[in-house]
């Protein structure tokens, strides 16, 4: 019998595994308790329901994705460079699970889905004033333009959006960066726009 485990944050552990390998809607208190060597009444203690414990290991997924990666902002680095590394490291951490964890949490109860709902409202807003930060500290960002829709207010949450979308469909994110690089810094949209005037005699042409 493997030895017995009763702290929170090696339960959150074993959890996390548990739903990696199997998909968070196999995970249940009594595996959990089984896993560890534990009475589930030792689990219930931390964890009242089994919605307490998949927000946890909910939790646990941003946090071993995005502490390291996105905690690390590099002074040389762009803002487009920074969502892509965002983009990147939900994408590696999805990669490892053995399961579609987007399709297991849409086959979640309704009290599951709130206690997700409950703990993904704190992280995302985290997400957005970290996004909203590297934005405002990135100097070759054209200020002017953060204006409306491009508003830090409105660009961080639509950015979030667009990645947990591709995330989900399993698509890219390459337009929405090219957008951020054409919208934000002067030198890449005067690029494009050259590019786009020098194309335009050949289309021209051929038409």
């Amino acid at each position: 019998m493997p030895k017995q485990v009763i702290d929170k944050d090696k339960l959150i552990d074993q959890a996390y595994s548990i739903a990696a390998r199997e998909g968070i809607s196999a995970l249940s208190v009594r595996k959990l308790a089984a896993a560890c060597g534990i009475a589930v009444g030792s689990v219930y203690m931390y964890f009242p329901t089994k919605a307490d414990l998949t927000a946890a290991v909910f939790t646990r997924f941003f946090g071993q994705a995005l502490f390291e990666e996105c905690c690390r902002v590099d002074g040389r680095e762009s803002f487009t460079d920074y969502v892509r590394k965002l983009h990147d490291a939900l994408s590696e951490a999805l990669a490892q699970m053995d399961v579609d964890w987007f399709a297991e949490m849409r086959r979640l109860p309704r009290s599951e889905h709130e206690a997700l709902e409950a703990a993904r409202g704190p992280m995302l807003a985290h997400m957005e004033q970290g996004l909203q930060h590297v934005l405002e500290a990135d100097p070759a960002v054209v200020r002017s333009r953060l204006v409306g829709a491009l508003s830090p207010e409105k660009l961080c949450p639509f950015i979030l959006g667009t990645i947990f979308t591709s995330l989900m469909e399993g698509s890219d994110c390459e337009t929405l960066f090219a957008l951020l690089d054409t919208s934000l810094y002067e030198a890449v949209a005067e690029s494009a726009a050259s590019g786009s005037i020098a194309a335009a005699p050949i289309e021209k042409k051929d038409c």
